[in-house]
């Protein structure tokens, strides 16, 4: 008997739990294939785990009964049963946030942590803390964002500065919420609030800072509560939570008492409180009149870090000392820089435009300096698997000491038997790393990187190789063993996907060995490259003989479901294959069939949810294949994105909100760079392509696409493309390192004619070819 089970016994035992219930628990490890690891899960992922289950349970005990206080925005829909995002509930041990799981971040350059603001404006300054709200009572009403149903949410210049508006009567209320970092290191979430009545009447107002037990996950615990009126400071759990301007008025309240929110207007001018059920709750209250075409404003400002403090502590509280105009004009001043580095572009659709630059600016905040992460709270942890995508990113925008930074701490995470570690069972770990350190090279020239670490990422190589199932028979032989995988794509399995990540790192160390002249190193990693691969193509043939078609199941026994996005890996990002291989070509069918709403992949097996960054895996196989479907995903995702440009990394079905994983999801933002990356330009084998599925109202008469310094593996790329009267004209300047042997670019038509200014273009349908030394053509239709 093993030890699992007799630990699942003594534990039934304890807690009463029948023989035929503890059955279903036993029998589950038969669905998929149980993985060799301590756990049927990564045991690095218990913490998340556990946090959003027992704080689920938490929810699902206070919210129901306390559905008059003013709660986080999804509660107050979560719980209602007129809103689409009303779930009910009968059994449920644990609620969470199911259905609005958005949220924006804001921080500070190559810094580790990120705040977070909902989509009404409430400010997360500490990683999973509590909140702080912002209210107007106007003439005896209270408006409280999250119970309103219309509030604007944007960004200001596209940069991570957020701005909430709502209307309360006819009064207006403008927050504006951004990070800054003092001289001293010190860093800040400055909230800045503005009130104006344009209304051609007087309004007798009051301006309300509520500190909240919430955030967008639910409960977060306020277990003491100290306002300090004369000092300007709100202490949550003995730290300094809050520094604002003195307040006209001020109240407390916990659990037992009710929400601070259901006394006012009344304030019962309590200073302190504490809440055995970590459910404290206090205000700080500004009262104002307010004429006709008048405003006012107030700063308040928040700790991004969490620092406890003895009550008889002598040491003066701390304090933001910069001035905030100066404060706001440094932070603006400081990613409009960074953000001037990379690739820049000028698109002719706006909307794609913005949300590409305020992407930029999201992907330099989830660089935490030798780390990174896919997202700022959920996620805020490392997976090589989304590294990959977010390190691939930053090197195709130019960013590489900001990736470089993170693959020289990969040899710290290497374990004795060559496994690159972040979490147990990531068994497409060492394939991802090295797989961004090639990239990373690739990009930008630079071999030095691989070349020092050659001997930590031939290790990586050796594990992958030893790792495969080579003693094994029938279909998983030679393949890498049954693990959780990317954990959206099903139980425990033998998942194809970690096999095409693994064969990816063997391809790429057989080229670093190359680059450094190990040429017997070069030899065997080649043959093991080719051993694996003809395993897995084996494999697949056998599916394909018990399946009767060529699409890819996720696995070599699982039949054809939503899990086979996985195996898009095949070709983006890795290349492993042709765009025009049959496997791929007939996996994207089958998708189609059995996994596709509207214009997008919508995930049955994991999340449960519109994949936002899996529907981008399609567009980019599309884009592959000059296929202009991969617009009609691209758009969908946009037009899903939040008023801020983020997703989560599973959109509802019906709210059309964040469903699953982060509120900002890393991996996604990251892929939608990449997509318009190569919908602008991407490498091919031996040439660059341009355009190569370009939307026709792009070319309508005056519209300009502009590229500039665009990383690629033949070095870096601008380029300006001008439309005029059914003619276009596209110029070309490059630093070439290794120039391509022909620039291709594509029209969304059959061209006529192309004029260069060296010598004769070849026209292929839509297609022209430039030669190298090619700058300029202009092509008719």
């Amino acid at each position: 008997m093993s030890i699992p089970v007799r630990v699942s016994q003594a534990l039934a035992a304890l807690f009463h739990i029948p023989p035929d219930a503890l059955e279903y628990l036993l029998v589950s490890k038969h669905i998929g294939y149980p993985s060799e690891t301590r756990l049927p899960f990564p045991a690095e992922l218990i913490p998340i785990g556990a946090r959003l289950v027992l704080r689920g349970w938490l929810n699902n005990k206070f919210f129901p009964t306390n559905r008059d206080w003013v709660l986080p925005y999804w509660a107050e829909r979560q719980f209602d049963p007129r809103n689409p995002a009303f779930i009910p509930r009968g059994f449920n041990l644990y609620t969470i946030n199911y259905a609005h799981r958005d949220w924006t971040m804001i921080g500070n350059l190559d810094r580790a942590r990120e705040a977070i603001v909902d989509p009404r404006g409430a400010v997360t300054p500490w990683f999973d803390g509590w909140s702080l709200d912002v209210w107007l009572q106007v003439d005896g009403k209270l408006f409280a964002p999250s119970r309103l149903a219309q509030v604007e949410q944007s960004l200001y210049e596209n940069l991570p500065i957020v701005v909430t508006e709502f209307q309360a009567n006819d009064v207006r209320v403008r927050t504006e919420v951004f990070a800054a970092e003092e001289e001293d290191g010190g860093e800040w979430v400055v909230e800045q609030l503005g009130v104006e009545n344009p209304s051609s009447a007087p309004r007798r107002c009051t301006l309300y800072v509520a500190v909240r037990p919430f955030n967008p996950e639910g409960v977060s615990l306020i277990k003491r509560l100290e306002i300090r009126e004369s000092e300007g400071t709100i202490l949550v759990n003995d730290a300094v939570g809050i520094v604002l301007p003195k307040p006209d008025g001020v109240a407390v309240s916990d659990f037992a008492n009710g929400d601070v929110a259901l006394a006012l207007p009344a304030l019962n001018g309590k200073t302190r409180v504490e809440s055995k059920a970590g459910l404290a709750t206090g205000v700080a209250a500004y009262h104002f009149d307010l004429a006709p075409g008048e405003s006012k404003s107030w700063v308040v400002q928040m700790p991004m870090t969490k620092v406890e403090r003895d009550e008889d502590d002598p040491t003066p509280l701390p304090h933001p000392h910069t001035p905030i105009l100066q404060l706001r004009a440094h932070t603006i001043a400081a990613w409009r820089a960074r953000l001037a580095q990379g690739m820049r572009v000028r698109l002719p659709d706006e909307r794609l435009q913005n949300a590409f630059e305020a992407n930029k600016a999201f992907l330099l905040l989830l660089h935490d300096g030798d780390s990174i992460t896919p997202g700022p709270f959920t996620y805020h942890q490392f997976w090589f698997r989304d590294a990959a995508y977010l390190l691939n990113a930053l090197d195709k925008l130019g960013y590489h000491a900001e990736s470089r930074e993170v693959i020289e701490a990969f040899p710290r995470r290497l374990e004795k038997d060559g496994y690159l570690r972040a979490t147990e069972g990531e068994w497409d770990s060492n394939g991802a790393a090295i797989w961004a350190m090639v990239e990373n090279a690739r990009l930008t020239g630079d071999k030095e990187l691989v070349a020092r670490h050659y001997w930590s990422l031939l290790r990586m190589a050796s594990w992958i190789n030893s790792k495969r199932q080579q003693k094994e028979f029938g279909a998983h032989q030679g393949l890498l063993p049954p693990g959780p995988s990317a954990e959206h794509l099903g139980p425990s399995d033998y998942y194809y996907w970690d096999d095409f990540w693994g064969l990816a790192g063997l391809r790429d160390a057989a080229i670093v060995a190359e680059w450094v002249g190990q040429a017997k190193d070069a030899e065997k990693l080649q043959r093991n490259f080719e051993s694996f691969r003809a395993d897995v193509d084996a494999s697949l043939a056998g599916a394909a003989a018990r399946l009767g078609r060529a699409a890819m199941p996720a696995s070599p026994y699982r039949r054809l479901d939503a899990g086979m996005v996985g195996n898009l890996a095949a070709l983006y990002p890795l290349r492993l294959v042709a765009p025009d291989d049959p496997r791929i070509v007939d996996t994207l069918a089958a998708l189609k069939e059995t996994a596709w709403m509207e214009d997008a992949y919508f995930n049955h097996v994991g999340h449960s949810a519109f994949g936002t960054y899996l529907s981008l895996h399609a567009a980019q196989c599309y884009l592959f294949q000059r296929d202009p479907q991969a617009w009609k995903i691209v758009q969908w995702v946009l037009a899903h994105a939040s008023p801020t440009f983020t997703w989560a990394e599973g959109i509802h079905p019906i709210t059309r909100r964040g469903n699953m994983g982060d509120g900002h999801h890393g991996w996604a933002l990251a892929d939608f760079l990449l997509v318009v990356r190569n919908l602008l330009l991407y490498e091919e084998n031996d040439h660059l392509v341009i355009t190569p599925t370009l939307p026709e109202d792009w070319t309508l008469e005056n519209n300009v696409i502009k590229v500039e310094d665009a990383p690629t593996y033949f070095g870096n790329v601008s380029y300006t493309i001008a439309f005029g009267e059914r003619t276009g004209t596209l110029v070309v300047n490059a630093d070439w390192r290794d120039a391509p042997e022909y620039v291709e670019w594509d029209l969304p038509f059959a061209l006529r004619e192309a004029g260069t200014d060296v010598e004769s273009a070849e026209i292929i349908g839509n297609q022209v070819r430039l030669p190298r030394g090619v700058r300029r053509v202009v092509v008719t239709w």
